[in-house]
């Protein structure tokens, strides 16, 4: 099958999970963006804008009550990786992190999903470093937080291919940062952040892939959500990028994420797919 035929997973996008960021703060720094004081109910009102935009395309959120003494856990992206009623969950690489993992264990299981990879012991930190463009097709990170390895079992969640994805750049620690399919052949990603041989891989197998700036990297503009024909990414998208989106039938709606950005995430980082 030709990749013009493959349905993007962004066309087929029903439901998402968030977390409020009800006990959100920068307490550490396990990223080099992470730093700063954040503005509470900024960041409330940011997280409510984003939910709003997304609930504008017709996707319903379900949300997850954020723990005391877990600020991360607001970037649900990371809890694991979703394919129909399955769930392959997350094993953080840092420890600040991995008393997230039981509390989305409990919210998966209570809501009915197959959960695998509870005894893996290669780290994985789930949609942050991977993401189908198609349901053929996993976009898989890894170098950084998520080993290699970690996919061979990962991809007991189906039948796909997958296509590895070597990060090579400190600041961009996740795929989700450098790279946001854009339908099923086409994606917006940041290439310095990737090793030589993964930007020839992602050059041949997407050769519609529009490549931002630096200055669009370090705003975020990657750690956008593509649902339909409509990209919400963080403010930064230069006239450039949008207009090659345009030219692709794609529409971009921004929305402010300056107070999630203290912690190195934005719009991506705190939705997951369902």
């Amino acid at each position: 099958m030709s990749r013009s035929k493959l349905t993007a997973v962004s066309d087929l996008i029903q439901r998402v999970l968030m977390v409020a960021p009800k006990h959100f703060t920068v307490e550490y720094s396990i990223n080099p963006w992470m730093g700063g004081v954040v503005d509470k109910a900024k960041a409330n009102r940011q997280w409510e804008d984003l939910k709003r935009t997304i609930e504008k395309e017709g996707v319903k959120v379900l949300t997850l009550e954020q723990v005391q003494g877990l600020p991360d856990m607001v970037f649900c992206c990371n809890s694991g990786l979703v394919i129909g009623n399955k769930v392959y969950l997350s094993k953080f690489r840092h420890k600040e992190r991995t008393g997230e993992q039981r509390h989305y264990a409990k919210w998966f299981k209570e809501n009915g999903f197959k959960l695998l990879g509870e005894d893996y012991p290669e780290y994985f930190e789930g949609g942050g470093d991977c993401v189908f463009s198609d349901y053929d097709t996993l976009w898989a990170g890894f170098g950084q937080r998520t080993s290699k390895q970690a996919y061979k079992a990962v991809s007991s969640l189906g039948k796909f291919e997958t296509q590895l994805c070597e990060l090579v750049h400190p600041n961009f620690y996740h795929l989700d940062t450098c790279f946001c399919p854009v339908g099923a052949d086409s994606a917006l990603w940041f290439p310095p952040a990737f090793s030589k041989m993964t930007q020839e891989k992602i050059l041949k197998r997407l050769p519609k892939a529009i490549a931002v700036s630096e200055k669009e990297a370090n705003a975020f503009v990657c750690n956008a959500i593509t649902i339909r024909k409509r990209v919400i990414s963080p403010i930064g998208v230069s006239e450039n990028t949008r207009g090659a989106l345009k030219e692709s039938g794609f529409n971009v709606t921004e929305v402010d994420m300056s107070e999630f950005m203290k912690s190195g995430g934005a719009c991506q980082c705190l939705v997951l797919k369902l």
